[in-house]
């Protein structure tokens, strides 16, 4: 009879995980046929320095 070994701590495979603030998240917006094909032209790296640059609108009082 064998006796089962404890399972030792393998190193972890693939990619690292990234830290939260800088994880991209999945969502979905609705845009017309032209729009969508705009924005895979531009693609995300675009899209994401477009929304990092735009300025919030002024909390409403």
């Amino acid at each position: 009879m064998t006796k089962k070994k404890e399972p030792e701590e393998r190193p972890r495979r693939g990619r690292p995980t990234l830290p939260d603030d800088v994880r991209a998240m999945h969502g979905s917006i609705r845009l017309t046929r032209d729009r969508w094909a705009k924005l895979r032209r531009l693609g995300a790296a675009w899209l994401g320095k477009v929304v990092d640059q735009a300025k919030e609108p002024a909390p409403r009082k």
